[in-house]
């Protein structure tokens, strides 16, 4: 059986990082100057898979406000997107 590179979906992953750090998709915004409203679309799944620079922008924002995120939950909303940074 082939292990596929997809661990969850990209806004399953991203609400549970979102809980783990009390960060809220208005401090993500105005981090990154991603919209709030497509955060909240990411976070919801009324949309999914954004891109690499999307997903890596969120990761510094979440990385910025909290000593909670470590390299596997980066990790973790990359591979949710079939993508990897490859941390072993």
């Amino acid at each position: 059986m082939q292990e596929t590179i997809y661990e969850k979906d990209f806004s399953t992953v991203f609400d549970q990082l979102l809980t783990k750090t009390s960060v809220t998709c208005y401090r993500i915004s105005e981090f990154t100057h991603i919209d709030q409203g497509y955060l909240s679309h990411l976070r919801n799944g009324t949309k999914n898979n954004p891109g690499p620079e999307i997903i890596m922008k969120i990761s510094l924002a979440l990385a910025y406000y909290s000593e909670k995120i470590t390299l596997h939950d980066i990790e973790r909303l990359f591979r949710s997107v079939g993508r990897s940074i490859q941390v072993n």
